[in-house]
Parts: C-alpha cells; structure tokens; sequence
C-alpha cells in the first residue's frame, strides 16, 4: 500500500515588532476615538451653557422689570400708612372715620407679592446643569442671588403673616353697619368714591392696630431696601453675564 506523505506547513510565528505595531494601532484606534468623543461632548456642553446663559439673562431681565414694577406700589402703601397716623395722631379720640381715611387704611394693609422667573434655574438645576457652567465668577454671582431670594423669601412670609394680623384687626375695628350699602356694589378692592362717607371704629382695637401698623410701616421701608439691592444684583448678574458670554 502506497502512503502519500504532505508537506508540512509552515506556521512560523510573527516577529514581535509586528505583533507590537498591530496593538499600537488599535490603542491609537480606540484613544483617539475616545478624544473625539470628548472633544464632541466639550463642543454640546459649551453650546448648551450658552443657551443657558441666553435664558437666564432673558429671566433676570424678567426679574428685574417685576421688581422695578413693585417699588411705586410700596411707596404708595407707606404714603398711606402715615396718612392713617397723620389722622389719629390729630384725632386721638375719634369715634369715627371719614370715606378717605377708611380707603387710605384699606390701602395700607395690601404691598406688592414678588415672584421671581426660576424657569432657566429650575432647568440647570434638574438636569444637573450648573457644572456647564464653565466661568467661577459667574457660578458664584449667581449662588449668591439664589441665596438672597431665599433670604427674600423668608422675610415675606413674615411680612404676609403681619399683613393678615392688620386685615384681622380692621374687620374687628370697622363697623360693618356703616359698610354694608358699599358692599353691595363694590367690586374692587378700594371703594369707589362715594359708596362709603363715615364709618364707625371700635375703639378698643385702635391701640393694637396702630402698633401693628407701625411694624408694617418699618417691615415695609426693609423690604423696599432689601428688594432694590435684589435688584441691583440682578442687573449686575445680568451684565456679568453678556460680558463673559459675549451675548448681545
């Protein structure tokens, strides 16, 4: 029987060189598509901050209108406010009111409610957004207007808890009888002249409310303070911000 015999094959292994060179670029292969990666997240992160940045400023203007809107409103209450101790102080004795001094209280017990625009803060907050932002000054600016609403925020429930008290006290001190006629036809806040001409008062409240109306006079000349500097703040911030953003 014949038997064939083939040839061996030749299965010599690689040089180490070539084995060095084909893990090298793969390494090469896989480390530079890793920067492009990056490099294409750095580019989405900055234009995102940016468009941020275009929506905060757009919100703080917000701010910034509202507040400028709530300082004549405050001036009008304290306005108010010392015409109600003008006329008790030159009427300590008085039984009753007249029609304008009953609208001047009226007046005084109401102020201006802030709200601010949180609708960009709420969205880098909830997205985990404040990392885009890139530029310290301009992170901290900003932590520090969100601490001075909170601050803001804390005053005016005080001065919301007050402002119920003075309501309270009026409906107690005002006689109802002399104020039924308005109630019929009012359907604003304030009368309109001529449904109200003399109220009577209750005496007995009177010395409670004009204490308590001089806290609301003092809380009311601290709030407008505290709210020109929030102001301020963010018109600042508002600035800071197109400068280091370039925005227009």
């Amino acid at each position: 029987m014949e038997v064939h015999h083939h040839p061996q094959l030749d299965h010599k292994p690689k040089p180490w060189k070539e084995y060095f060179l084909e893990g090298l670029m793969i390494f090469l292969a896989v480390f530079m598509g890793f920067i492009a990666e990056n490099i294409r997240e750095k580019i989405s992160d900055h234009e995102r901050e940016k468009q941020y940045m275009e929506s905060l400023v757009k919100d703080l203007a917000s701010d910034t209108i509202g507040l400028k809107a709530g300082f004549p409103l405050k001036v009008e209450r304290l306005r108010s406010i010392d015409s109600v101790f003008l006329f008790f102080e030159n009427h300590p004795g008085a039984k009753s009111i007249s029609a304008d001094v009953y609208r001047q209280m009226r007046r005084a017990e109401w102020d201006r409610v802030y709200v601010r625009n949180t609708g960009t803060i709420n969205q880098l907050r909830n997205a985990g957004g404040l990392r885009l932002i890139r530029k310290q000054n301009v992170r901290d600016s900003l932590a520090a207007y969100d601490w001075f609403w909170d601050r803001l925020i804390f005053y005016h429930d005080q001065y919301i808890v007050n402002q119920h008290s003075e309501e309270e006290l009026m409906d107690k001190m005002l006689n109802a009888a002399d104020l039924v006629h308005a109630y019929r036809f009012n359907q604003k806040w304030l009368f309109q002249p001529g449904l109200v001409s003399t109220v009577r008062i209750e005496p007995a409240y009177m010395n409670q409310y004009i204490n308590l109306l001089n806290w609301q006079r003092v809380m009311t000349f601290q709030d407008e303070t505290r709210y020109k500097e929030q102001e301020n703040r963010a018109s600042r911030l508002c600035k800071l911000i197109r400068k280091e953003y370039d925005l227009e």
